[in-house]
């Protein structure tokens, strides 16, 4: 075995044969040691096999908007997608905020369709949206929507040419009649709605045809950092199976989970270490999702243009998509995302590359 010798030297070459070395300290490796001795170097336990290349980040395919991160307003573009959902027939669902709409796209085509709201047209009406977020699609298509500044909820039904309102009245408050700017949003098999209100600090419950709410997370208008707190909680996920809703709880850098059949206090899960770049850290988490394989917790972590992964009872992620800290519009980076969910198989990653006007597909490894 031989290796180069100078000084600022990174490099090693491996043979058959042993020589003189004086570079290594011990280097563990899946694969073997390699063990200092004066003078020499002694390879234990190594074969043949070859290190897999870096798996993240991975690539992504813009499936929706212009993969060269420009805007527009036509049915192939977008101005900062926001929600995302996803069918079994792979529709995709864009609540594409800046165009005041949500398009429908089939996967594979990147022209869609006004599914609704009206282009370019903002306003509090059964046909418009002012500053719409989260969107969830149920089992018969239809579309739920986060109409965020309306401080509303509203329900367009499959092919409707106009909305309904299922939750809050489009007047702003703190009562439980009121719901004060949701951004997060997610329903349940049974049409129960889940509401993150981001002005009041909580989740409320909305249970069919009702005309008030249910706290189900949070302290109405107090904001905290302990279990019993929320501070803006924005993107939410439910995992109906195991009656967890997670709750991305923004201002607290963190992902928190709650019982939705019990309710309690929350379990952090994910960031909670302050604001930041590390990759025990978030900032700025707009959106969660979870696998339902493996129970891993995927974040939109904006402010840091990446997607991190935390597996169950991890204290650190994993950077999956993305350049930590660095925006930009090749396939590998992002810009801000603001969402991210997966497909029913779960074999692709689909996040609302936000301030890209696009939304990217990528397959997990």
């Amino acid at each position: 075995m031989a290796c180069l010798t100078s000084g600022n030297c990174r490099t090693i070459t491996y043979a058959k044969s042993t020589g003189l070395c004086q570079l290594f300290v011990d280097i563990p490796s899946q694969y073997g040691s390699l063990v200092a001795q004066t003078g020499y170097v002694t390879l234990t336990v190594i074969d043949a096999r070859r290190l897999s290349p870096p798996l993240f980040p991975v690539h992504g395919v813009t499936v929706a908007g212009h993969s060269d991160g420009t805007s527009g307003n036509t049915n192939n573009a977008l101005t900062n997608p926001w929600g995302l959902a996803i069918t079994t027939n792979n529709l995709l669902y864009v609540s594409d905020l800046g165009n005041y709409r949500i398009m429908k796209m089939k996967i594979g085509n990147l022209t869609g369709s006004v599914a609704a709201g009206t282009t370019g047209v903002s306003g509090s009406t059964a046909t418009t949206f002012s500053y719409q977020t989260e969107i969830a699609v149920d089992a018969a298509s239809n579309i739920y929507i986060a109409d965020t500044n309306n401080c509303r909820v509203m329900l367009w039904r499959n092919n409707s040419s106009s909305g309904v309102v299922v939750g809050g009245n489009g007047t702003c408050g703190s009562s439980a009649m009121l719901i004060a700017h949701s951004v997060g949003l997610a329903v349940d098999s049974q049409g129960n709605i889940y509401v993150a209100e981001t002005d009041n600090h909580r989740v409320t419950k909305w249970a069919v045809n009702a005309t008030s709410g249910v706290v189900i997370a949070g302290i109405t208008g107090v904001s905290g950092s302990d279990s019993q707190h929320l501070y803006s909680p924005y993107g939410l996920y439910l995992d109906e199976s195991h009656s967890y809703l997670y709750i991305a709880d923004y201002y607290n850098y963190r992902i928190q989970r709650y019982r939705i059949d019990i309710p309690s206090n929350g379990t952090t899960v994910a960031g909670g270490n302050g604001y930041g770049s590390a990759s025990n850290q978030l900032n700025q988490p707009y959106d969660v999702c979870v696998s339902k394989k493996t129970g891993d917790i995927y974040i939109a972590d904006k402010a840091n243009h990446r997607i991190q992964r935390w597996s169950v009872g991890a204290t650190s992620a994993i950077t999956i998509v993305g350049t930590t800290g660095v925006s930009g519009t090749n396939a590998t980076q992002l810009n801000g995302p603001s969402n991210v969910i997966l497909d029913m198989n779960e074999t692709f990653l689909y996040v609302s590359d936000i301030d890209n006007h696009r939304v990217q597909q990528y397959q997990l490894p």
